[in-house]
């Protein structure tokens, strides 16, 4: 196993994160896990809170329903950088 950033095999473990062990690379301190796992909503949860957002609802009521206020607040302002650049599909 080699480290993602600088591709080093100089590794020590590092403790746990989420059940998994976890590595610190000796050459540029970079952490990461041996097998991580994608943590991302799904395309038809964001634009849910796309349109909820649009509706007019607050940032409260969408992530009780949906997703976290961060991750919503992040999306949000994603969809604005693309709008402004014109670029709306690349979700």
């Amino acid at each position: 196993m080699q480290c993602p950033k600088c591709q080093s095999s100089h590794k020590k473990k590092n403790g746990f994160r989420r059940g998994k062990q976890s590595y610190k690379c000796k050459d540029c301190g970079y952490q990461f896990v041996e097998n991580p796992i994608s943590r991302k909503y799904p395309p038809e949860v964001k634009q849910i809170c796309l349109k909820m957002y649009l509706n007019g609802l607050g940032f409260r009521a969408i992530s009780k329903r949906s997703a976290s206020r961060r991750a919503l607040i992040r999306l949000l302002n994603r969809f604005g950088r693309l709008l402004s650049a014109g670029r709306v599909f690349g979700m």
